[in-house]
């Protein structure tokens, strides 16, 4: 039985902002005010310092506390792709970007919407700027590895996700991706602890379970992978490709009417 087209939201996302401790800001400026949106979207929360920000240059007549012409357009790009006016939010960044060439955070966001929306080859342009002004960025190294991920280039997806690690080795984004990049290239035992170090590091990391069940389910670990799907469920209870997996780990444990029930289940969610 072929497997379903993923429609149920469980797609492994990109990280999107980068965190505070990955920025080197270039001079000194105020502060991000706090982001408008809820730690629920499991996108890492900034509030750090903007890259190379002179207010001063770009706001001559602003107060202390009133925020920057950057801090104005890098928070209302923000809000638009809240709001899902991705091609709004990729005009503001690159207006933003016009002002201020070196704001990492909003270059590395340009460089994951254009992902988004199929420019991938102009994503990794982006991010490349990014890493020439940062190499060592743990975050936008493994941004780009994800990216070169899915475009299948895996020797330079591994080679970024592995030194991301060698500077931030708790980065749960860089193990998932490297236990996906495995399970892609078939090496699914090689997976295993790089999905297992991810959930160690971010328990609620519903994607991370899903492909650590079908990882146990090629290496015949059948009670593991059904523990691994029954967890992702839970964390995302509208998870097709997990209950996808439920079934064929019923399947082999010769429970067939448990298996047409998470078959059944994944078809409403999925539409196929």
């Amino acid at each position: 039985m072929k497997p379903p087209a993923n429609k149920s939201g469980d797609k492994p996302k990109l990280p999107f902002e980068i965190a505070e401790d990955h920025l080197r800001p270039a001079t000194g400026g105020p502060k991000d005010p706090p982001p408008p949106e809820a730690a629920a979207t499991r996108e890492p929360v900034q509030e750090g310092e903007p890259v190379n920000s002179d207010t001063q240059t770009l706001e001559p007549t602003q107060t202390p506390d009133s925020p920057s012409a950057e801090d104005l357009l890098y928070n209302a790009a923000r809000e638009a792709h809240a709001q899902g006016e991705t091609k709004r939010a990729i005009a503001i960044y690159r207006e933003l970007l016009g002002l201020e060439p070196n704001h990492i955070r909003a270059r590395n966001n340009l460089g994951l919407l254009l992902d988004q929306t199929g420019n991938h080859e102009e994503a990794l342009h982006e991010l490349q700027r990014c890493l020439n002004a940062e190499p060592n960025n743990p975050q936008v190294l493994v941004n780009r590895g994800a990216v070169l991920g899915a475009l299948g280039r895996y020797i330079e997806a591994e080679a970024d996700l592995r030194q991301a690690l060698e500077h931030d080795t708790t980065n749960a984004e860089a193990y998932f991706n490297l236990g996906l990049l495995m399970s892609r290239k078939g090496l699914w035992g090689d997976a295993l602890p790089h999905l297992r170090r991810s959930i160690e590091l971010d328990s609620s990391r519903a994607p991370a379970y899903t492909y650590l069940g079908d990882a146990l389910n090629h290496v015949d670990d059948l009670k593991g992978a059904l523990q691994a799907y029954q967890r992702s469920v839970e964390l995302v209870p509208n998870n097709g490709k997990a209950f996808y997996g439920l079934g064929i780990i019923y399947d082999r444990m010769h429970k067939p009417e448990e298996a047409q029930q998470m078959y059944r289940r994944s078809r409403e969610l999925t539409g196929r």
